[in-house]
């Protein structure tokens, strides 16, 4: 059984910290991203809560959470949420969802969280593609 020193927790958020789980971190930004794109990748994803069910369960690892109060598109749609992790006001990330019906009659899901300036160039790419 191994010891819990006081404030270990606390440093383990802290951006500056090797093991951070911080948001501010862009390793922890980089297995966010990677753990979304695992979980949505299988492509036999039958409704849109399961997608979502999906995208929380990732989040969920990293104190992250999407608001529960919107009400998803059953026919597709492109979100972005602002996320807060730890109740941090000052801990803030974007969460950009774009979510369709395939051929299949199955959906395809894709999620990465990031900084504003990344999220608005998805945007924008998502834009030019129209």
């Amino acid at each position: 059984m191994s010891n819990i020193i006081t404030g270990q927790a606390h440093d383990a958020h802290e951006p500056t910290q090797r093991a951070s789980s911080s948001i501010d971190n862009p390793i922890v930004v980089g297995e966010i991203n990677s753990l979304l794109n695992r979980e949505l990748s299988d492509g036999l994803i039958m409704d849109v809560q399961a997608g979502i069910q999906k995208i929380r369960k990732c989040l969920y690892r990293f104190g992250l959470d999407m608001p529960v109060m919107y009400d998803f598109d059953q026919e597709g749609d492109e979100i972005t949420f602002d996320l807060k992790q730890y109740d941090n006001e000052d801990l803030i990330i974007y969460l950009y969802v774009i979510y369709y019906i395939t051929d299949e009659g199955y959906y395809d899901f894709y999620a990465q969280v990031g900084d504003e300036d990344t999220i608005n160039s998805l945007v924008s790419e998502d834009e030019d593609e129209d």
